[in-house]
């Protein structure tokens, strides 16, 4: 019997999971179906950009999606052009037509017995089957698609809106809630100043796009406390991999422990002629466990507290892009403030904006004409507009994180519902594993979890067929840091 899988969203988790399951279906009789809103396949958010403005922010040769061939995406990059190096820093635009590319060669390889099927539309609602054996995932315009396993892909949610005393200006045409929209920055003139709310990545991003042409008006960048993203160090040879397995046994179980040992080691390090960077990247394989020993008070401190200084020391940009980004601080053209945001007032020509500075006790006003926020995108299912998490909330099937960092999954990939039970159908592969994992935003873990559930999937529904391929099993699956 053929076993039908269905995929809601074909960003790069859902795009990979499809690969893997086609890659490794050893002629088992399977049909996988791609969900998509756009209907546009494997780029999401985050790749669909086409602006040349827009790198990656890890190196070429740590970017391959296939997480049993590590150089496949540098293969890719060479045959465009010969010229690139594991250490370059290439366009998003370029990594998606490189996610494109994967899917369809991984469709048109598939053994025999095993299809694709892409399918533009809304998916609103999930009913299981009797007993909880198959779903039925239901479609906005009225298509209906059974299924013996759903895998949820969906990403990120739009940026919350930070709280003010005049909420009613997020529905201003003046307030980007969401940058990624489709083309929504493209209206904002050279001559309009304009505040980014936050200073982190997405910030660097939209300073950046915005700066294409020369500008008349200053962007204004604020944030809590002004902390900017660092770069990459300029890689030149091999880099010997730095050890951290001493440093998270000594490590305790509190936010404030974690931060005392990670100072300690970095002084260390620096003190021995060494990077900063290299005890932070050795962090990452162990990032989960180091999750999972805090309670959810102290991840609440951490997150409360020392995420902002996590975020900028761990998620770094291009070094090109940070060189840029700080020229056109000193230049004027971007300018910066550690402070919060009280309220606004719009005007005919503009915002008033009542900005509070760190550590001054009267807010000033900005005058800007259009604000974009640029905190960064959501992962409070709590907070999501998404139907289909509206849905699957409200029938209880979903179990939001406490903290806001995404939903409850088990170690096998399984939704965990309000009852505490595992689902049998439904499971979920993306960012919002950050709940059980925390480091699960960025591709080098995302394509080994893709990998991990297709695995999974095949061996739960074609034992015989699925123990035979060569596929490799997840402890053969290695996280590479940089």
């Amino acid at each position: 019997m053929t076993r039908h899988i269905v995929i809601i969203g074909a960003g790069f988790s859902g795009a990979l999971t499809a690969v893997n399951l086609l890659r490794h279906s050893a002629g088992a009789p399977l049909r996988v179906s791609l969900v998509n809103l756009s209907g546009r396949m494997a780029r999401g958010i985050a790749y669909g950009t086409a602006s040349a403005e827009h790198v990656l922010n890890v190196p070429a040769g740590n970017m391959s999606a296939l997480a049993d061939d590590p150089d496949d995406f540098l293969r890719y990059c060479r045959w465009a052009n010969p010229a690139v190096q594991p250490s370059s820093f290439v366009s998003r635009r370029l990594y998606g037509s490189y996610l494109e590319a994967l899917l369809d060669a991984a469709e048109h390889g598939a053994h025999m017995g095993a299809s694709l099927e892409r399918v533009s539309g809304e998916a609103v609602r999930l009913d299981l089957a009797a007993g909880g054996s198959a779903a039925t995932v239901h479609l906005a315009d009225g298509r209906a698609l059974p299924a013996h396993q759903v895998v949820l892909a969906f990403g990120h949610f739009a940026p919350r809106d930070p709280a003010v005393a005049t909420p009613a200006f997020y529905d201003s045409a003046r307030y980007v809630r969401d940058p990624w929209a489709p083309g929504v920055l493209d209206s904002v003139a050279p001559d309009e100043p304009v505040l980014l709310l936050g200073c982190g990545l997405t910030a660097v991003d939209v300073a950046l796009k915005l700066a294409q042409l020369p500008r008349q008006a200053p962007i204004w960048c604020v944030s809590r406390r002004g902390l900017m993203p660092q770069p990459h160090r300029e890689q030149r040879g091999h880099l010997a991999p730095h050890e951290a397995s001493a440093l998270v046994a000594h490590m305790g179980r509190s936010a404030a422990s974690y931060l005392r040992a990670v100072r300690a080691s970095v002084r260390q390090h620096e003190a021995q002629g060494g990077d900063w960077r290299n005890v932070i990247a050795a962090l990452r394989p162990h990032t989960p466990e180091l999750w999972r020993r805090l309670d959810t008070a102290q991840r609440e401190r951490f997150l409360r507290q020392l995420q902002p200084f996590w975020d900028v020391a761990r998620h770094r940009c291009a070094p090109d892009a940070h060189e840029r980004f700080q020229q056109l601080l000193q230049a004027g053209a971007i300018r910066r403030v550690a402070g919060r945001v009280r309220a606004y007032e719009e005007r005919g020509s503009g915002v008033d904006v009542a900005l509070q500075p760190r550590g001054e006790a009267t807010p000033h006003t900005l005058h800007v004409a259009r604000v974009i926020n640029c905190t960064g995108p959501s992962a409070d299912l709590r907070l999501a507009r998404h139907r289909l998490v509206r849905h699957l909330l409200a029938e209880r099937l979903l179990r939001p994180d406490p903290n806001g960092v995404g939903l409850d999954v088990n170690d096998h990939y399984e939704v965990v519902g309000h009852d505490g039970q595992a689902s049998q159908v439904l499971h979920y592969v993306g960012p919002l594993l950050r709940a059980r994992d925390w480091e699960a935003t960025a591709v080098p873990e995302l394509r080994v979890h893709a990998h991990r559930l297709a695995v999974r999937l095949l061996q739960t529904a074609f034992q015989p067929a699925a123990h035979a391929t060569s596929a490799a099993s997840p402890a053969e699956v290695h996280i590479q840091t940089r």
